[in-house]
């Protein structure tokens, strides 16, 4: 990032390329400075980007068969997914593939998102590398619906992992959601005369591409999108990083240092799709129709996707969840979530017994909202957790504590022995039959 006089430097330098420059670098040096401005000015106005809250995991030669297992069932419940993937650059030769990052939507704006490390995976032989492959077997499925921040071409270079096919490529249309964003900004904000007051005060800029400086045939990259919709700041500095050096800390004995770079490529890699569930959320709650090339809209097969709310006690309901697996220490620093901790996958143990994964159409938690674990992200954003109690469709989400004591106690009441009546003497058996007429006669 920029300092204060290095920004300065290089406005000035943005129009002015120095003279030491050779021409056929100027292009390059000048697009380099405007991604530096960029960075430094939409840091200075807003907020670091926060995500929903998700369940990260890293799928390379460490991840444990049970893992992969409850992978697949989560991937086979859902039917909408997001894809990005991650490349390094080598000199004079094609850039490298090296991650592929995938989110399973899962209701209430939950999530799971992992990492398929490219250049860890386990060797091609182990049962392992087999459910990977069956992973994605699952996911590049016709009905399933996947979103993308461009072209599918971007999965091409994989396909020598041998994780999937080019057939299996061909078979799947992914929704291009660079593409339906500029749709959706353009259906949003058309352009608008600009509205003066009395005093020639601009009462509201218009938002339209002309006006922002977006040419039409422009495409939007993913961190304009996230701070013009979300007005949050998704870092891009990163970009050009080595993502193959291997980011679970599992994979090696690292260093403090190491440890802390690994943790800031792992979130660079991670927020590109969890940016993009946001502005898929956005969309979606725009009702905005998703659409192919041939102008037919895309159904939702699926849940729908709740909208953002404020509920401050959101954080004390996931805080109170510290013994989780999945918790981690966090520190907040200007806004923005940095774990203190490693990135590891969770405990198989734990997640079968907070969030069991359906194998049906749809997922169902077998517990109350208060028993969900502590999830990476949640206490940088406010989510609707109420509405998950109080939605009409949520008549599978059930006390299961209530249900099972009063189902025991049910059972207890039914199988309770009755104890056997005393025998009663002749003079007792004469007096209940006297009462009992007479009870009869004052009826009468």
């Amino acid at each position: 990032m920029l300092s204060e006089a290095e920004y300065y430097t290089a406005l000035q330098n943005v129009h002015n390329i120095p003279s030491h420059i050779q021409v056929q670098h100027r292009q390059n040096y000048t697009k380099l400075l405007k991604k530096q401005i960029k960075e430094y000015e939409y840091n200075l106005k807003y907020d670091n980007f926060q995500p929903l809250p998700y369940i990260p995991y890293f799928v390379n030669k460490t991840t444990t068969e049970p893992t992969l297992q409850q992978l697949i069932q989560a991937a086979t419940s859902s039917s909408e997914f997001i894809m990005d993937t991650e490349s390094i650059n080598i000199y004079k030769r094609k850039n490298e593939p090296t991650l592929i990052q995938i989110q399973i939507i899962l209701p209430y704006n939950l999530s799971l998102v992992m990492i398929v490390e490219m250049w860890h995976l386990p060797r091609n032989n182990t049962t392992c590398f087999t459910l990977i492959k069956q992973l994605f077997n699952i996911i590049f499925t016709t009905n399933k619906i996947i979103y993308l921040w461009g072209l599918k071409d971007e999965l091409t270079p994989f396909v020598d992992f041998n994780l999937f096919s080019h057939d299996q490529l061909q078979s799947i249309t992914p929704i291009n959601l660079q593409h339906q964003f500029k749709l959706f900004w353009n259906e949003q904000h058309t352009h608008r005369n600009r509205i003066s007051t009395s005093d020639d005060i601009l009462e509201e800029n218009c938002l339209c591409e002309t006006c922002i400086g977006k040419k039409s045939s422009e495409p939007w990259s993913l961190q304009d999108s996230t701070a013009y919709l979300l007005k949050e700041y998704l870092p891009k500095i990163l970009t050009r990083e080595k993502f193959n050096l291997g980011l679970d800390p599992h994979l090696f004995n690292l260093d403090f240092q190491e440890r802390q770079y690994r943790q800031q490529l792992t979130n660079y890699a991670l927020n590109d799709c969890l940016s993009m569930q946001r502005i898929l959320i956005n969309m979606k709650n725009e009702k905005f129709e998703f659409k192919f090339h041939s102008k037919k809209p895309i159904k939702n097969k699926s849940f729908q996707l709740s909208q953002f709310t404020s509920d401050e006690d959101d954080d004390d309901l996931f805080s109170s969840q510290s013994t989780s697996t999945f918790s981690k220490p966090q520190e907040k620093i200007s806004n923005q979530i940095i774990s203190s901790k490693k990135l590891s996958t969770p405990s198989i143990i734990t997640l079968e017994n907070n969030l069991i994964l359906s194998t049906q159409n749809e997922l169902t938690m077998n517990h109350p909202p208060e028993l969900i674990p502590s999830l990476v992200g949640l206490q940088g954003y406010s989510h609707d957790w109420k509405s998950m109690r109080t939605n009409e469709n949520n008549s599978n989400l059930l006390d299961h504590a209530n249900v099972q004591s009063e189902s025991t106690s049910n059972f207890n009441a039914q199988n309770e022995p009755k104890n056997p009546r005393e025998k009663l003497s002749a003079d007792q058996l004469r007096q209940i039959h006297n009462r009992s007429c007479t009870i009869k006669q004052r009826r009468r």
